[in-house]
Order: structure tokens, then C-alpha cells, then sequence
């Protein structure tokens, strides 16, 4: 080794294989760039072509099982196309509505280079990604009336539900009304119950969903000329509901407020002091008691509350056990002054969508 070191020192050519080692890193590193561009150029067109038609295909499901084999799809259809051999942790493939009216996919993937690292300062992987976004009509919703009401007659309070719908268009919100249209009754704890089946169910439009409403008059329940009077003692509840467009999980933000006889409201802290349960039954046989063979907490028994996390599709129920006061104004925390069962909201199916890619 060290004659040979001696014969380079001497000889020009050793100069040029000297030079030649130490720029054989970057002359690789540069061939590399083209090498490793060139491949992320064709994964990612692959990438948006499945983006979009993932997003299209999403966007005009009907159910939850069509949306989601949709983004199955989409993942095979990666490993089809392009394998995954050269993936550090394959493919990810997220959707999600951005509003009721949107539908946004994005697909990435973490490549590894073959020679880009050999440059000073060039990484060892690089992330290739890409995102389609959908326009189309958007969904409308039906609701029935409540499968089963029950408001507890031990209830010194009067207490009556409402339903009506919420928009989650933030300039609806911002309206006198809130965003909270088509007030109708539909059940209380008079004694006995007032008859509120000849109310019509609201149709909640676009971006709207069906919420629910708890009007809570204190100490009021036995007299009846104190239920609609404003100089009571009166708060009210709100369940101000979205919905999920694929995947239908309805997603409540509690409003509640102390009502005075002006009209003028004072907030509450819902989130310190939770008055609703919620639950999702794939059945109407699910929304029973434990001790009835179903899946609702037994009566009476204390304990936090559950909030459904599911989807409310097509054919299944949400169950609401509602407390009509709050823990820190002397709730027993059973969550069943009042049990409202109902059908998941129906989705009106559209003929036409206007599906098209907005981005």
C-alpha cells in the first residue's frame, strides 16, 4: 500500500485517479438526483390519478360501506401499481369532508433514495404527496319522530325536548338564530305528557343536521301556567349537531344558557358540567337497559357519561339520556331524567351531484 502511495505521488495520473475518488461520491450523488426525481415525478402522478379518483368515488357514495371501500381501493391499487418495495412504510391514504360540501383525499408515501444521500446534506428518504379535493351537492337530511320518549315523573322540573336544525356554515352561526332553525316539540314530562306526534319533523337542508334541544323550567313541573312563562326560572340545552358526510359520526357542541325574562342569555360551561349521554344501537333491540339484555346503562346508576363516537347510519338509533341539571346544580348523575330514542337520520339521496375536482 505504501509503494503504491509513493508511485502516485509521482506519477500525474495518480493525480487524476486521486481526483477521480474523491469526486466519484458527488458524480453519483448527482446522477442519483436525476435517478431519484425521475422516480418520485412518475410515483406521485400515479398518486394524484388515484387521489382523484378516490375522491370522486367517495364523494358520490351513498353509504358508509360504499365510502369506505373506496379508500380500500385506493390503497391496493397503490400496491398495484407501484409496489411497495421501495416505501419506508408503505402508503397512506386519509379522506375527510371538509365541510358538507367537500371531500378531500391526500396520499402520501416516504420513498428511499437510491443514490441522492451520496450529496452532502441530501436525505436518505423523501416524502412524495398529493391531494384532490371534490365539490359536490350537499347531502340533506330526514329525520322521524322519537322512537321512545321518556321524561322522568320524578322530575320536579319541567322539562320538554325540541328538535330543530343546525347549519355548520359559520356564516349561518353568526345569524341571530345561531345557525338553529325549525324549533318543534316532541315530547315533555307534563303529567300527563303533552301530545306533540302532529308536529312535523323539520328537513334539515344543506350543511344542516337534526339537533336536539332540552328546555329545563325549574321547580315547575306541577303547574302548568308556569311552563311558557319567561319570569321562571329557565335554562335550555343544545345539542348543536354535525354530521360526518362519509362517514356519518355526528359530532355535538353543547351549548347551554341560563334564560332571563328579557330575553338576554348567560353561558354555561358544558364541558365541567356534561348533562347528556349519547349512543349509538345498530338495532332497536341495543337500546335497552343491560338488565334488559341491551347496551344502555341501567337506571339509576351513576356514572360519566358515554359519547357516541360511531357512525348513526341508515337503519341504526341514538339513544340521548339527558340530565335536566347539571352535576353542580345537584344532578344525581344517572343520566336518565330523560331518555329520548331515535332513528339515525336518513340521507336524501341526490340524482345528480355536480361532482368536480376543485383542486
Amino acid at each position: 500500500m505504501s509503494a503504491l502511495w509513493a508511485f502516485l505521488k509521482k506519477s500525474k495520473g495518480g493525480n487524476v485517479v486521486v481526483i477521480f475518488g474523491f469526486s466519484l461520491p458527488l458524480l453519483l450523488g448527482a446522477g442519483g438526483l436525476a435517478i431519484d426525481y425521475g422516480n418520485a415525478v412518475r410515483v406521485r402522478a400515479v398518486e394524484s390519478s388515484i387521489a382523484d379518483a378516490t375522491a370522486l368515488l367517495v364523494a358520490n357514495a351513498d353509504t358508509v360501506a360504499a365510502a369506505t371501500e373506496g379508500l380500500r381501493l385506493a390503497n391496493a391499487q397503490l400496491t398495484s401499481r407501484l409496489g411497495s418495495g421501495n416505501t419506508s412504510s408503505g402508503f397512506q391514504v386519509n379522506g375527510t369532508w371538509v365541510d358538507g360540501s367537500n371531500y378531500r383525499v391526500t396520499i402520501s408515501t416516504t420513498l428511499k433514495t437510491s443514490l441522492l444521500h451520496l450529496l452532502p446534506g441530501m436525505p436518505r428518504q423523501i416524502t412524495v404527496s398529493t391531494a384532490t379535493t371534490v365539490n359536490r351537492v350537499a347531502p340533506v337530511y330526514q329525520t322521524a319522530p322519537p322512537t321512545v320518549s321518556q321524561l322522568s315523573p320524578e322530575a320536579a322540573d319541567y322539562n320538554r325536548i325540541y328538535i330543530y336544525c343546525y347549519s355548520s356554515d359559520p356564516k349561518r352561526q353568526a345569524e341571530a338564530d345561531k345557525g338553529r332553525r325549525g324549533m318543534v316539540a316532541v315530547a315533555d314530562n307534563g303529567s300527563p305528557p303533552t301530545d306533540y306526534s302532529k308536529n312535523a319533523m323539520p328537513v334539515c337542508g344543506a350543511n344542516e343536521a337534526p339537533s336536539y334541544m332540552l328546555r329545563n323550567v325549574r321547580n315547575a313541573r306541577d303547574t302548568r301556567s308556569a311552563w311558557d312563562d319567561k319570569n321562571q326560572e329557565i335554562y335550555q340545552y343544545y345539542t348543536d349537531t354535525t354530521i360526518d358526510t362519509g362517514l356519518r359520526i355526528q359530532s355535538m357542541s353543547m351549548k347551554g344558557y341560563r334564560v332571563y325574562a328579557n330575553g338576554s342569555l348567560n353561558s354555561l360551561d358544558m364541558n365541567a358540567n356534561p348533562i347528556l349521554e349519547t349512543i349509538v344501537c345498530d338495532n332497536s333491540n341495543q337500546c335497552k337497559n343491560k338488565s334488559s339484555g341491551g347496551i344502555l346503562p341501567n337506571s339509576h346508576t351513576t356514572h360519566n357519561p358515554a359519547t357516541a363516537t360511531t357512525s348513526c347510519s341508515d337503519g341504526k338509533y341514538m339513544y340521548y339520556g339527558w340530565e335536566d341539571r347539571p352535576p353542580n346544580a345537584g344532578s344525581d348523575r344517572d343520566y336518565d331524567d330523560i331518555r329520548v330514542i331515535v332513528s339515525c337520520p336518513t340521507l336524501v339521496k341526490v340524482s345528480d351531484k355536480k361532482l368536480r375536482i376543485v383542486e
